[in-house]
């Protein structure tokens, strides 16, 4: 039988995150809502069919995808427990764990929205580019009709001027598929990214852990000027990438450490700046290993504040 429930962050991750003094309950703060809930790993961070497709057959494929995921969290999911244990890599296990982060900036439902997002934007502009040449916009619509046998039920001069203006006639509706096809070639071109990164494995404090959230990798630059409007990206020199791994441990990754996957103890205001990072890249869900009204408040300065991709 197929699955239909798919999450979007692995159980196995979130168990790092549980409340263990309250029967292993992971506390939920919710961006959109004003109460903290208990919930579980499996019962969290996941959407139904989150993963299905329409295949060329016109059937609904809820295995493959799916199925693909279980497979990589397979194979990483000991990598990031030999982390946990304060184990050092070898080069191959250093790989997987590459693959790890990748997987985690990707499958989540913000950078699906940005991927979908962005292919409809590419979608428009490309409609835009075609419709400003007169006569290559009649050849495609000559060339459609040719291979469909269809006829186009409107005046293809009007058609053009529409096109022109886009936004008053048409919208391009963001597509599912789209993301998942893209997720693949993404996930090997980041990894490859991450691989060559240098990596610092951060231990928490006794009075601050890590906590995570729905969108839990998050990358920037601190020497970049406020008034920049250019956004550093990963293979900048001055980027800084963080990932909660469990409440104890984080990943800090850039290419300016001098020692490769190297454990660290870091102050209470590192883990801090570590958690503001987590909530500000956050869609909706934060999840902790203890429930605060001073985190709860928190969490709330920060809402619409998941990063987003613009096409111009």
């Amino acid at each position: 039988m197929a699955k239909k429930k798919h999450h979007y962050i692995p159980v196995f991750y979130l168990k790092g995150f549980t409340d263990t003094t309250n029967g292993s309950c992971l506390w939920v703060y919710d961006k959109q809502g004003e109460e903290i809930f208990a919930s579980t790993p499996e019962g969290i961070a996941y959407e139904n069919d989150y993963f299905s497709f329409i295949n060329e057959s016109g059937s609904k494929d809820s295995d493959s995808f799916e199925n693909w995921i279980a497979e990589v969290e397979g194979a990483t999911s000991r990598i990031i427990s030999k982390i946990l244990s304060g184990e050092s890599l070898t080069k191959e296990e250093k790989a997987f764990f590459a693959i790890f982060v990748a997987m985690m900036l990707l499958r989540t439902p913000n950078s699906r929205r940005n991927i979908e997002d962005m292919y409809a934007q590419m979608r428009k502009h490309q409609w835009i580019h075609l419709a400003s040449n007169k006569e290559a916009f009649e050849s495609m619509m000559e060339r459609y009709k040719k291979n469909t046998g269809e006829n186009i039920p409107v005046d293809i001069e009007e058609l053009r001027k529409s096109a022109m203006n886009f936004d008053e006639h048409f919208t391009i509706t963001a597509e599912t598929l789209a993301s998942l096809q893209m997720i693949i070639p993404l996930m090997q071109d980041l990894a490859r990214v991450f691989l060559n990164m240098k990596w610092a494995f951060l231990k928490a404090t006794d009075d601050n852990k890590f906590l995570t959230g729905d969108n839990p990798l998050s990358y920037g630059n601190p020497t970049k000027s406020k008034e920049s409007i250019y956004p550093s990206g990963l293979g900048h020199r001055n980027i800084q990438v963080t990932l909660p791994l469990s409440k104890e441990i984080a990943a800090f990754g850039s290419w300016q450490l001098k020692q490769d996957c190297k454990y660290v103890k870091v102050s209470n205001q590192d883990v801090k700046g570590i958690n503001r990072n987590t909530v500000i890249a956050t869609y909706r869900f934060v999840f902790a290993s203890e429930k605060s009204e001073t985190l709860k408040k928190f969490v709330k300065k920060y809402q619409n504040t998941a990063p987003k991709i613009k096409v111009s």
